[in-house]
């Protein structure tokens, strides 16, 4: 964390505050501290305009998989996002989301349905899983905030 050591810079920090609170509370956890330092790809993002193009992004990859998630309260992209996260590995996503491996199975199948998304293929994982982190700053957002 970064402080402030001359006025001037009081606008900057204040952004990029702003910015780490946001990210915060657009995740499904919204407990603990976050800083700017920690959003690494969420900084790429943090214009306005790179999260104009992040919701473009978003929406070409998992806009199905978000629009599916509010109309039936499923829970696709966070299981996809698990499971990118714990690198493919269908037990510790399993464990990850306190499901049995043949839920995880079966979601990860209505994924790949509904998408239309190889999930074996790596750059198509590397995007999807880009498109779950750049959900949290997309605008307009896309993911509802934790208020």
């Amino acid at each position: 964390m970064d402080f402030v050591e001359r006025p001037e810079h009081l606008p900057r920090s204040h952004r990029e505050a702003m910015q780490a609170l946001t990210v915060r509370m657009r995740q499904p956890d919204t407990r603990g501290l976050i800083t700017f330092e920690d959003l690494v790809l969420h900084r790429l993002l943090a214009t306005p305009e790179g999260r104009r193009e992040a919701g473009a992004f978003v929406e070409d990859w998992i806009g199905i998989l978000l629009a599916y998630d509010a109309q039936r309260q499923a829970d696709l992209v966070h299981t996809l996002g698990v499971y990118l996260d714990q690198g493919g590995d269908y037990d510790a996503t399993a464990a990850a989301l306190h499901i049995h491996r043949s839920t995880l199975r079966y979601r990860l199948h209505r994924i790949r349905e509904l998408s239309g998304h190889d999930l074996g293929h790596s750059d198509t994982r590397r995007n999807l899983h880009v498109a779950v982190r750049a959900a949290v700053v997309a605008e307009p957002a896309v993911l509802p905030t934790s208020e």
